[in-house]
């Protein structure tokens, strides 16, 4: 492999001793100047070969075990709230359910309780919300997660918003077992670098540099000093703060002017916090978001209340990782990255290694990235006979120079004047 194609080098470190395979996160300063597929890594060890890897990404994992059930009762009450009773026809265990309600923008309160005779019922939520986001792209927020139990009745109660007038239609209710194991996260701090408060809007926006590209990006989290509140959030992004544009230019030269980059829509959520009537807080400050973009703009609407005060931020990533062998390489090992013209290699490794992220690993870590010494550099031509012995040439020249002048002198005197008659 020739190296001089590969801008950059990192040399790799171990942190345990070694084993037969080990795992080594790709790092934001990687993603930064990798291809956005990745393609271009290299793993080299001292002998200038090869290092065979394989590629993957963890992620969440998320099971959810929907139940059967039947809908035994609908009813309204005095507060004009909307009811449902479901049977389950057994005790089974349960953590959590969607209630689906009519309507695209709103946010209302919900009761769950409990029953095993259908007669006597206990709160399992005392007071929980569902959303519904009319953004760019509606989003709804259905899901309600309530303490394990094995109740064979719930009773689904709906509160109306203080604006509505008629009892909330509840078009469904989904229950289910859910276990969620999230991945292992790399926490990214980002910078601020723009905050305006547009007050003819009542919107907060605030703009952040996350410092590398094509990072996967899964969430923003978030830190409020604000005790109690409900706020629908826009997130944009983009990859540059300014683009460069060709201007008309009636001299026919060329011109270009800077103009700011657009933004580009991501997603819509809802941010929350409160304090429920049995003293449980309930809050949401995480922002999910599968982006590569630099730059993130965050807008906060406000509608009639206050702005926010944010105290902080950051995001969160799942890094790729590279699972690789030492086994018949020469230490020590580096990482080579940055290679235009590079295309993805294909290593046996793929086939030996089915579920790379199951196989026992250690820990290996890519260092300081730095140039590669050898980046552009081409092997160096040989030098003609002409440049090796120039003095030699110089000498050879001067003698044919002198032996041609001695000839073309004897030549002109032999050459007598005209005789007269």
């Amino acid at each position: 492999m020739d190296l001089k194609d590969w801008k950059y080098v990192s040399p790799i470190s171990f942190v345990l001793e070694p084993s037969e395979y080990h795992n080594l996160d790709i790092t934001p300063q990687i993603y930064d100047i990798a291809k956005t597929d990745l393609s271009d890594i290299r793993i080299i060890d001292a002998n200038g070969l090869q290092v065979p890897y394989i590629i993957a990404r963890p992620h969440d994992i998320t099971s959810r075990s929907r139940f059967s059930l039947a809908v035994i009762n609908r009813s309204t009450n005095s507060q004009n709230a909307s009811l449902i009773t479901l049977d389950f026809g057994s005790q089974l265990i349960k953590n959590s359910l969607d209630v689906i309600t009519d309507g695209i923008s709103f946010r209302r309160a919900v009761k769950i309780e409990g029953s095993n005779d259908n007669i006597n019922f206990f709160t399992v939520v005392n007071e929980a919300f569902v959303f519904a986001v009319d953004d760019r792209k509606f989003s709804r927020f259905n899901e309600i997660d309530m303490p394990a139990n094995d109740y064979r009745y719930l009773r689904i109660t709906v509160y109306p918003m203080p604006d509505e007038k008629n009892a909330p239609v509840i078009n469904d209710v989904q229950t289910f077992i859910s276990e969620n194991k999230p991945a292992p996260r790399t926490i990214i701090a980002i910078t601020g670098t723009n905050h305006i408060e547009d007050q003819k809007e009542n919107i907060s926006i605030y703009e952040y540099d996350l410092g590398f590209k094509n990072l996967p990006v899964s969430e923003i989290q978030l830190t409020f000093a604000d005790q109690s509140f409900y706020r629908q959030v826009s997130i944009e992004g983009r990859n540059a703060v300014k683009r460069r544009v060709k201007i008309h230019s009636e001299d026919n030269r060329e011109r270009f002017e800077d103009v700011n980059e657009t933004w580009n829509y991501i997603t819509g959520s809802v941010v929350y916090r409160y304090v429920s009537s049995d003293g449980k807080e309930h809050h949401n400050t995480t922002l999910p978001i599968s982006s590569a973009y630099r730059y993130l703009r965050l807008t906060i609407r406000n509608y009639d209340d206050r702005p926010l005060k944010l105290l902080s931020a950051y995001a969160e990533m799942i890094p790729h990782r590279l699972i690789f062998s030492k086994a018949g390489s020469t230490s020590p090992l580096s990482l080579y990255v940055g290679s235009q013209s590079a295309s993805k290699p294909q290593y046996d490794i793929v086939q030996k290694l089915s579920n790379p992220l199951e196989v026992s690993t250690t820990p290996a870590i890519a260092e300081m990235i730095t140039d590669n010494p050898l980046f552009a550099k081409e092997a160096q031509k040989p030098v003609p006979w002409t440049e090796k012995h120039r003095t030699m040439l110089l000498i050879a020249l001067i003698a044919v120079v002198s032996i041609v002048g001695l000839y073309m002198l004897k030549s002109f005197k032999s050459i007598g004047p005209p005789r007269q008659e």
